[in-house]
């Protein structure tokens, strides 16, 4: 009887508790007072704020990567699993698909429970792998982050299908990415940094998602909860009248608004715990009272736990969403990648240029053998997984072992590459039908998608009295001009090594085209003069001087393409970079001339190093005050080409110091255009129109310097220069004098910055550096050099005297891939993730809309249009070996066909 008693008087005072609860009076100030009552007599009155929670996590900034797992386990994952598991209303949002992948494979026994939850609605996993600098990676890599969030978790979680992207922390987003994210399935983002609002960004084909920015930063509503309830309070209500009053248009009543709890494990954890108390007390405010106001019941919207998936499903039933933005965001921290990380995103380029290369051939190797038993699916996985791991979080606490990690795995994704893609090109070569009376073969590879001539060189060795000299000659039988360099002789004066030099021609898209190495019994003879004030060929006039060129003349287009007042073309130069690559600032730090030291200062010494007639080489070594530079420039005679290589040598590690690159035009306020993922970018044209928000208040056309994919471009009404870059910073406004009106491209060699971890390591960057730059002038415009400054980057590949198969078919001479339209480029061809099917992704570049014709060497069946992860869309017509295909401007199309 007395348990009975008990009992029941436990529930009577649960009940009167809550009662007493749900009629709480709040005694606030006027002004609060005013709020709540106007929000009271709002269309949010008897709404709901939808509370989405999570934490967000560099890979690796809170600590090293491995201790970073850890604590993402213990301190977030784990105790979120256990509240799912014990409070039926908690729900909870993880930012990308690693930290599941990572999760899972500590905890495999919680897989089933945590597919339940999300088949239940209680989590939201972000689409992508990890948060990146988006226009840090070739379009490739971002395609390849979609593979690795959305489509692994479809693939791994039950069919999940995540319709969220989040990038909260890196205040920038790539000109393409909505596309990619909307062709992928994935049409809401979460980011912070930026607008606090509701709105649309779209790609330049008109691909829109959905956004939600909670304002300049994540931590939003993680610092409302550490006020006082008496300031949260009023914080809160302006935050709901602000989003009443813009959105919730579609009702009048019952409206929704968003509040996201994001935080980090390294600070305050009070403001974390006082969400509960905070939320509970906001839900039960049922009368409000002031100094010198009555006392009245207010309906206020109540908190209840959601996930981003939730909120976008709920506030678009109630909010039209009129604002659309579009445009890049350039990346105002942008040092802490490229300048500040030179090997590593050296490696990072090289990978992504050689991943789609290895794919390719790859590929044209199984369709060859009709058989994909020995297309390398699992290399080619574990090699993109990792090319796309790295995110925003270089350096940071322990920011040495992050660094390191994040270059080991470019460098495994290139190596890895580079050893797939000479397996492929060997085995190829090996089925090519050869005419062994022509010479001995040699193969030669383009993996772009257009037909090109290109230089190209190869290493040889012969046997003692094997050759005096050498002719090489096409498929056809005609002679091919060569260059050698390098060369080494046996006592009797036959060849024992040699470098050899020439321009492949006609090298068909996606394909290879061989040639033939002949012995010849004449000696090479080759003298020449080291005259150095002076070079001239067909293309151009050149003037040496100090530090670089004083004028390079265009003979065809009889222009001068260099003002050298401030600087020469091809000068290196060396300024104060005072700065930590990422921070809490509003703009990018720029470098300052309290430190100032360039080439020109001194006497440069310049060397004819070899002649001939396919190209000429100069090259000088100098010192700076600080390293010293080796530069070699190359002028190539039968093609419009100038390579400046150049050597960063000794360079001891001195903080805050940043070289550059000049390329001085005689350009005033010209038009730069730089190559981004899956597009180009027209400075003052393409960005997003104002500012990045409150915080960010540099206006976005005027940021800079800017992340470049392979190329950046200048032109004036007269004619245009495009400089291919090895090197992914590029800036085009004179550093040292701020009222110069002239274009100055540079590309940015190193910075020697500091972590913005305040634990967080420098950037020393101490050693050797090697840079590769190329240029061509054309006429005014960025598309006609933008070919030039991909395939100056993608070079084509050699196979010498390759071993053949018994039994060989193919032709001396072939395309296994390719596309009618110049405004349009493949980007990848690539086995089928699911199946035995081939996929082709492309891209048109130019803004118009084409009906395009893919060819492809071998019969088709059938053909399909699929999203970006490679779900069918719709079959799509086909002949025989072709496709046909209307692309629309600024398109990326993904394509299947068996």
């Amino acid at each position: 009887m007395n348990k009975h008693i008990n009992r029941l008087t436990i529930v009577v005072c649960f009940l009167l508790i809550n009662q007493l609860k749900g009629q709480e009076t709040f005694d606030t100030t006027p002004k609060t007072y005013d709020l709540l009552k106007s929000l009271s007599n709002s269309k949010l009155t008897d709404g709901r704020v939808l509370l989405f929670t999570t934490t967000h996590e560099d890979i690796a900034w809170l600590n090293e990567p491995e201790i970073c797992k850890i604590d993402r386990d213990k301190l977030w994952l784990t105790p979120y699993m256990d509240r799912l598991k014990s409070e039926p209303d908690f729900k909870m949002d993880i930012e990308q698909s690693s930290i599941v992948m990572e999760y899972l494979h500590r905890h495999p026994e919680e897989k089933e429970i945590f597919i339940s939850f999300l088949k239940a609605g209680r989590i939201t996993i972000g689409g992508a792998f990890v948060q990146t600098y988006e226009g840090m990676y070739s379009g490739e890599s971002l395609a390849r982050q979609f593979y690795f969030g959305k489509k692994w978790m479809k693939d791994n979680l039950d069919g999940y299908n995540s319709n969220v992207y989040f990038n909260n922390d890196v205040p920038s987003r790539t000109l393409q990415m909505p596309q990619l994210a909307s062709k992928a399935g994935v049409n809401n983002f979460v980011f912070a940094r930026h607008i606090k609002g509701l709105f649309n960004w779209e790609s330049p084909d008109g691909s829109k998602v959905v956004c939600y920015s909670p304002g300049n930063h994540y931590m939003e509503f993680y610092n409302l909860l550490g006020q006082p309830d008496s300031i949260a309070v009023k914080r809160m209500a302006t935050d709901a009248i602000d989003w009443y009053s813009e959105y919730n248009d579609k009702v009048t009543e019952n409206g929704v608004m968003p509040a996201m709890l994001n935080y980090e494990f390294i600070w305050d954890q009070k403001p974390v715990y006082n969400q509960v108390p905070f939320t509970n007390m906001w839900n039960s405010i049922s009368h409000i009272t002031a100094e010198g106001k009555k006392r009245i019941k207010v309906n206020l919207p109540e908190f209840e736990y959601a996930t981003a998936a939730n909120f976008f499903k709920e506030v678009l039933k109630k909010t039209t969403v009129e604002k659309t933005i579009k445009g890049e965001r350039p990346n105002t921290w942008v040092y802490i990648h490229g300048a500040s990380h030179q090997k590593a995103l050296k490696a990072s380029r090289e990978g992504d240029i050689l991943m789609t290369k290895a794919e390719k051939f790859a590929t044209a190797n199984a369709l060859i053998d009709d058989s994909f038993k020995k297309y390398p699916n699992q290399e080619l996985y574990n090699a993109w997984e990792s090319k796309i791991y790295p995110d925003h979080g270089w350096g940071g606490k322990g920011g040495d072992v992050t660094d390191n990690l994040f270059l080991q795995k470019f460098l495994f994704a290139k190596s890895e590459a580079e050893k797939l893609l000479d397996e492929s090109l060997k085995s190829i070569s090996g089925k090519i039908s050869f005419d062994k009376e022509k010479g001995n073969p040699i193969v030669v590879f383009n993996s772009l998608s257009w037909e090109l001539s290109d230089p190209v060189n190869f290493k040889i060795n012969f046997e003692p009295g094997e050759v005096k000299n050498i002719q090489l000659i096409t498929e056809k039988g005609d002679s091919v001009p060569i260059q050698l360099s390098e060369s080494k002789y046996y006592p009797n004066g036959y060849i024992q090594s040699v470098d050899v030099h020439f321009v492949a021609e006609n090298l068909p898209s996606i394909g290879y085209r061989t040639y033939y190495l002949k012995s010849s019994n004449e000696l090479e003879k080759r003298t020449y003069e080291n005259n150095t004030g002076i070079f001239e060929n067909v293309y151009y006039k050149v003037k040496f001087g100090d530090g670089g060129l004083e004028s390079i003349y265009d003979k065809a287009l009889q222009k001068e393409l260099i003002n050298s007042k401030s600087f020469k073309a091809g000068e290196i130069f060396s300024m104060n970079s005072d700065g930590n690559g990422a921070g809490e600032f509003a703009e990018v730090q720029q470098p300052d001339d309290s430190f100032f030291d360039r080439l020109g200062t001194g006497k440069t010494e310049w060397q004819l190093v070899d002649k001939g007639l396919l190209y000429t080489s100069y090259k000088m070594r100098q010192k700076m005050k600080e390293a010293v530079v080796e530069m070699k420039i190359t002028f190539h005679n039968t093609i419009k080409k100038i390579d400046f290589d150049v050597d960063l040598l000794n360079w001891d590690g001195v903080m805050f110091r940043e070289f550059r690159m000049a390329m001085p035009l005689n350009i005033n306020n010209g038009e730069v255009t730089y190559e981004v993922p899956f597009g180009a970018v027209t400075v003052g044209k393409d960005e997003l129109k104002g500012t990045g928000g409150e915080f960010y208040n540099t206006p976005v056309r005027e940021i800079h310097p800017r992340e470049i994919e392979n190329w950046i471009s200048a032109s004036n009404s007269e004619f245009g220069v495009t400089l291919s870059s090895s090197v992914v910073t590029a800036d085009w406004i004179n550093p040292i004098d701020s009222l110069s009106t002239q274009t100055i491209l540079q590309p940015i060699l190193l910075a020697s910055r500091k972590s913005c971890h305040w634990e967080g390591n420098d950037y020393h960057q101490t050693g050797d550096h090697h840079f590769n730059f190329s240029i061509t002038s054309h006429s005014s415009g960025w598309k006609n050099g933008q070919r030039f400054g991909k395939q100056a980057n993608e070079k084509p590949n050699v196979v010498v005297y390759p071993e053949s198969y018994s039994k060989t078919s193919l032709p001396e001479k072939l395309s296994f891939f390719s596309v009618d339209k110049q405004n349009v480029v493949i980007s990848t061809v690539k086995k089928a993730e699911d199946d035995q099917g081939v996929i082709i992704r492309a891209y048109e570049t130019n803004g118009d809309d084409v009906p395009v014709i893919f060819s492809i060497f071998k019969p088709i069946t059938k053909s399909f249009s699929t999203s970006l992860i490679e779900e069918p869309i719709k079959e799509i017509n086909n002949d025989g070996q072709n496709i046909k295909l209307n692309i629309n401007h600024f398109s990326i199309e993904t394509i299947k066909f068996q």
